[in-house]
């Protein structure tokens, strides 16, 4: 878990700074492992199903520009980028490296359903995003390298001659820091902050999802809600950190978002479930066949393993289990067979022990839960 600065504990913390406050703490992973390197992330950002783009900063007037262009990119084309003032930028990098989901433990106080991916950029000297804000909390991991961040809790206005392809902040001071391995810098939603490479650098973001309130809304076929916005989660206790886990206290808050009475609790628990583990489209994988299901069940019935598929979203509440945006009831038991996939992201040999749960792998097999292997 991240080193917390000035005695904080993990209590403390989401009480104080979560979705509230900003917070720097330096050296609070003392070695950023595991790690990509340049031309681990420049092949990623060469394959047709990542997601990533290239940000380019224009010194060249009196005050910076910035241009963005999206990937796949041309090999050459990487290799040939000049020697400074841009940024490769490469989302949802544990979904096709799963090592490096492992640095989700280092946040291992916020309920893992929140966590939606694990943007990695490399930034050349003097590159950078611009100023900005993000609609999310994200945990800004410094790797190798240095980078120079600005950031405020106060208001930016925007800035629409930075770019005219990014929605960008006019350029402020605020708070000042320069991030060195191993620094983590906390936002909340809407913190205004923009970093700039002092040198050559990678940084690691571990970025939150958070439902819109008009996505739960369209799950539950209401036509018009009050509020507006995203899920927020202030009141955040450290207990809701179940491996997989929705808390009964996360579908109470979307409740009162939507403002909806206590009978329709478990509607909108459903919805978000659904939402928390849904994919994008070009990340969703593939289930099994009715023909595989039975083979691979059996695998697992007799105590073999399967390991999570990368891209798999699964989680459960009190009710229901969910894959990939896909649900069905709970059944009583599963618990505990569920909190052990989501914590190790394989299935091992706890399946045996009770095959009343064969309803349940089942349904994990057919919505793309497992990597399945080409050949047994």
């Amino acid at each position: 878990m991240l080193s917390l600065p000035d005695n904080l504990t993990a209590e403390s913390f989401l009480r104080q700074h979560w979705q509230k406050a900003a917070l720097f703490m330096p050296h609070a992973l003392p070695r950023l492992r595991p790690a990509v390197t340049r031309n681990e992330l420049a092949w990623l950002a060469t394959l047709d199903d990542v997601e990533s783009r290239i940000v380019f900063v224009d010194r060249s007037s009196k005050r910076n520009r910035y241009r963005s262009e999206t990937g796949p990119f041309a090999p050459e084309l990487l290799a040939n980028l000049p020697r400074r003032d841009w940024t490769l930028l490469v989302h949802d990098v544990e979904k096709h490296l799963p090592a490096l989901r492992a640095l989700f433990a280092n946040v291992s106080f916020i309920p893992d359903w929140r966590i939606d991916d694990l943007m990695v950029s490399f930034a050349a000297p003097g590159g950078g995003v611009g100023p900005h804000r993000d609609n999310y909390d994200v945990f800004l991991c410094q790797g190798f390298g240095q980078r120079n961040w600005h950031f405020s809790d106060e208001e930016v206005p925007a800035d629409p001659e930075a770019s005219k392809d990014l929605s960008l902040l006019a350029e402020f001071t605020g708070t000042v820091v320069d991030a060195v391995e191993g620094d983590v810098l906390y936002l909340p939603p809407g913190a205004a902050h923009w970093g700039t490479a002092s040198r050559a650098c990678m940084t690691y973001s571990i970025g939150m999802r958070a439902p819109e309130v008009a996505d739960l809304a369209y799950h539950l076929n209401i036509a018009k809600v009050s509020a507006k916005g995203l899920y927020r989660d202030p009141d955040l206790d450290p207990s809701e950190a179940v491996p997989g886990y929705i808390s009964e206290a996360a579908a109470k808050r979307a409740l009162r978002l939507l403002s909806l009475s206590d009978g329709q609790r478990h509607d909108v628990a459903t919805a978000l479930g659904r939402i928390a583990t849904q994919n994008k489209d070009w990340l969703k994988p593939d289930g099994t066949s009715a023909a595989e299901t039975e083979l691979w069940l059996s695998h697992l019935l007799a105590g073999g393993g399967l390991a999570m598929h990368g891209m798999a979203q699964v989680a459960f509440d009190d009710c229901s289990l969910f894959v990939n945006g896909q649900n069905r009831p709970l059944l009583q038991g599963a618990r505990r067979l569920l909190a052990e996939i989501c914590s190790n992201r394989r299935l091992v040999r706890s399946a045996r022990r009770d095959p009343d749960l064969a309803p349940v792998l089942t349904f994990l097999l057919a919505h793309g839960a497992f990597e399945i292997p080409e050949s047994r």
